[in-house]
């Protein structure tokens, strides 16, 4: 009997991309696979069942979109996988052989972001995005909040409201996060940043956010994970792992890709205010970029 076709790229990258799309029992499959690559490898079909708790069935069924004939093709890609350099080694993580040029390492970060940035916007529901932009433009407050590496994108996202004229703050402390949003009123915004949805502070938030009059907006990768579904608008980018980058840098790229969309649609839509509020700033800070230091006074001149 023919094999099915064995797409490229390591099994568990292949899962690792596949889990946002899946249903419940093999989304919780899925992450016990990737927990243990290694441990699934050397455990029979009954024992993956029982521990997971999902039929030998949905297993095989992950099996075949996989591109395997079986559970007993799995076994053996996860134990191949687990023989491969491994995420947080330099071979693994990295891709770039210690030899590699300038010339070769400059072309492997371009392309990876590139493919990134790409495959975030192709993903995001733009009606969503711009629906989230009019709610910024017109609120009376932005709140915004991350944690850990999303804590830099959120605070990205508020540095270009604030200079065009949104009223918006950055929290990155989860309880100064909670009694602000414990603060909220009607036509008050909140943007929460989770690569995978399920960073436990967030889910707080956005718990938090389900009591209160204001509207949550998740930037996430993952459609079905926690905080995607108890927010009000999910901004999902959808990425998989391509090749250079960890996790985080990946996530980065991907929600700075939605930071870009936000701020010039919301500049976009009240671009009178845009326009005055840009050129207030500018003079604000003109002559202080770069410039060089005042004189000495005659008197004091060397």
């Amino acid at each position: 009997m023919e094999m099915p076709h064995q797409p490229d790229g390591s099994t568990v990258e292949r899962i690792r991309a596949m889990v946002p799309a899946m249903p419940a029992a093999q989304r919780t499959l899925a992450e016990l696979i990737l927990a243990d690559p290694a441990g699934v490898a050397r455990t029979t079909i009954l024992d993956l069942s029982e521990r997971c708790g999902v039929s030998t069935g949905s297993i095989t069924r992950l099996c075949r979109s996989l591109g395997l004939s079986g559970y007993a093709d799995l076994r053996i890609a996860l134990a191949s996988d687990a023989s491969a350099p491994r995420r947080g080694t330099w071979a693994g993580e990295v891709g770039i052989d210690a030899d590699d040029g300038i010339e070769k390492v400059a072309e492997v970060v371009a392309h990876g972001v590139g493919r990134v940035v790409e495959e975030a916007i192709g993903h995001l529901d733009l009606a969503n995005v711009e629906r989230a932009a009019r709610l910024a433009s017109a609120a009376g407050r932005v709140l915004v909040s991350g944690i850990g590496g999303s804590a830099t994108v959120a605070s990205e996202l508020q540095q270009r409201f604030y200079r065009i004229g949104v009223p918006s703050w950055d929290w990155s402390d989860p309880h100064v996060a909670l009694t602000g949003i414990a603060l909220t009123a009607p036509g008050d915004v909140l943007f929460l940043f989770s690569h995978s949805g399920r960073t436990e502070e967030l889910v707080a938030m956005a718990t938090e956010a389900r009591n209160r009059p204001v509207t949550a907006v998740a930037v996430t990768n993952d459609p079905s994970s926690p905080l995607a579904e108890l927010a009000d608008i999910a901004l999902v980018t959808g990425v998989s792992q391509l090749g250079f980058g960890h996790e985080a840098a990946l996530s980065r790229h991907a929600q700075l890709a939605v930071v870009d969309l936000l701020y010039i649609t919301v500049a976009r839509i009240a671009l009178d205010r845009t326009t005055r509020a840009m050129a207030a700033t500018a003079e604000a800070v003109r002559g202080r970029r770069g410039a060089p230091s005042d004189p000495l006074p005659s008197d004091e001149q060397p």
